[in-house]
């Protein structure tokens, strides 16, 4: 696929709509297509020293609802490394930090109709932040909740957690938190 034309159609935050007029082998499609463009996000499945998740519920306009999800946010332009940016999701959503952040892989968001990849992290040891320097944003409405980690798999499986990026992220650290290895155990003090 190849685009013929290109046009921003509608400019926002977090995304803007771009249509395309799109060729293949030459030949044009009959119709043009249509895509979000954002800058990359970040999703984190925060685990405490004694074995909780922190996760967050707030309200979704997509759903019209509240919806029970790991933290996570936009790469800001600013922000040179989505670890940079996981840590501070971390603490704006939750006041939680934590040392040992660590990267899980990305993906591609929905190819077919966004540009951007969402990049997933395990923090773990995460402790209430002693100096906080990051809040929510004025319009986010953030609950946190600790929830016994051991759970989060059946609370994936009977949608208690039902939004995709959050149970990809659960999924995707949960071979760390059924069998850590040394450098990553979730200590039980």
């Amino acid at each position: 696929m190849n685009p013929i034309k290109r046009r921003i159609v509608l400019e926002t935050i977090p995304f803007s709509v771009e249509q395309l007029d799109l060729e293949k082998n030459g030949v044009p499609y009959s119709q043009p297509f249509y895509r979000l463009i954002s800058n990359d996000w970040v999703n984190v499945l925060p685990i405490t020293d004694d074995g909780r998740a922190i996760l967050v519920r707030q309200p979704r306009a997509g759903v019209l609802k509240s919806i029970l999800e790991t933290p996570g946010g936009v790469i800001e332009s600013s922000e040179s490394d989505p670890t940079i940016t996981a840590a501070r999701e971390l603490e704006e959503e939750t006041g939680f930090t934590s040392q040992r952040i660590l990267s899980l892989g990305s993906i591609y968001t929905n190819p077919a109709i966004l540009t951007n990849r969402c990049h997933f992290f395990l923090a773990l040891g995460c402790r209430p932040a002693t100096e906080r320097r990051h809040f929510p944003d004025t319009d986010e409405q953030i609950e946190v909740e600790l929830i016994d980690a051991s759970t989060l798999d059946s609370m994936v499986r009977t949608a208690q957690i039902d939004h995709s990026l959050s149970a990809l992220c659960i999924l995707l650290a949960s071979k760390y938190l059924k069998h850590p290895s040394p450098d990553t155990r979730c200590s039980q003090e």
